[in-house]
Parts: C-alpha cells; structure tokens; sequence
C-alpha cells in the first residue's frame, strides 16, 4: 500500500467511524508510540474505533513508518496531504500531525524529557510551537508561503527521525534494530 493509499484509507475508514481524528494526527500518534516502543501496534493510535478497513490501513501505516524511521537514509516522511490541498489545510494538517506526535511520545508515561539532549529537546519545543501552526490570509497568499511549508514539513521529519534515533538505542529488550557495539 502506498503511502497515498493508506492516507485515502485512513480518511474513509475515520469518516465512517464519525472520528473527528484525520490521518495526519493518526500518522503523528503512531509515530510518537513507535519512537517508545517499537512494537507498538497501528489500531493503538486510534481511540475506540474498530474497522476491518481501517485495522488493514493502520497495520500498513505502521510497518511504512518503522521502515522510513529505521532507514539509514532516513527515508521517514509524515503523513500529510498532498500538494493539490489548499496551503492552510496542509498548514493545519501539519500542526495537527506535531500534536498527535507530542500526544504520542507522552501517551506511554515512559518519555522523560529532561534526559534527552539539548538538541532533542530544543526539537520537541520547536515541534510543540508547530501544532499551532496556522496561515494568515496575507501569508498564504505570500510567494514564499510554499517554500516555507516545504521547509517547515523537511524539518519536522528531520526531527522526529533524530528523536527515533535518539531514543531507539535506550530500548531494552528484543529489537528490531542490531546494535553496533
């Protein structure tokens, strides 16, 4: 399934559950559970809706996303809409996904903040500043308002693979990840 496919997927199977959650927010809470735990499950991210569809779309999103995190090329991409979107959907799909990620990273009670290093931390208050995110009529309209959402989505998945990559070495137990020691 391709990540276009899951993200029409996704919004069927929440539009018929009457979930007021979308895709993004869906993507960014499974990619905050997976950065605690690798062995998290997709239907984890969403809350009390049960779907065949939606169960077969939230499996393949998961494995996607562990295989763009565990990338040494770091392949990871956020779940948005495409570009055919009108720029303030995407601006708030944006916020909505950094908030499902925060909501994500916290939702276990195993992430400490204080002992991660400055860098990670500067990105989760960066990454906290950007779930409010919104456009003004005036900058959405402004000649740079795409370039700049390019650069704001290029440094939320830079981000978020750091955090994984930060994180993912403190796991014990079975990995999927070897050890380079």
């Amino acid at each position: 399934m391709s990540q276009e496919n899951i993200f029409e997927a996704l919004q069927v199977g929440l539009t018929q559950a009457k979930s007021v959650q979308t895709p993004g927010e869906i993507h960014g809470i499974l990619t905050g559970m997976l950065c605690i735990d690798n062995e998290t499950s997709g239907s984890r991210a969403v809350e009390d809706v049960q779907s065949d569809m939606l169960d077969s779309a939230l499996d393949a999103l998961r494995e996607m996303t562990l295989e763009g995190l565990f990338d040494p090329d770091m392949g990871f991409k956020p779940l948005l809409p495409d570009d055919e979107v009108a720029l303030d959907q995407r601006v708030r799909s944006l916020g909505r996904w950094c908030d499902g990620f925060l909501y994500g990273l916290s939702n276990s009670g195993q992430f400490e903040l204080d002992k991660l290093s400055p860098e990670i931390r500067e990105v989760i208050s960066d990454l906290t500043e950007l779930s409010r995110v919104g456009l003004t009529e005036d900058e959405a309209q402004s000649e740079s308002a795409e370039a700049d959402y390019a650069e704001l989505v290029e440094y939320v998945r830079v981000g978020v693979q750091m955090i994984f990559l930060e994180l993912q070495p403190k796991r014990e137990g079975p990995s999927t990840r070897e050890s380079l020691h």
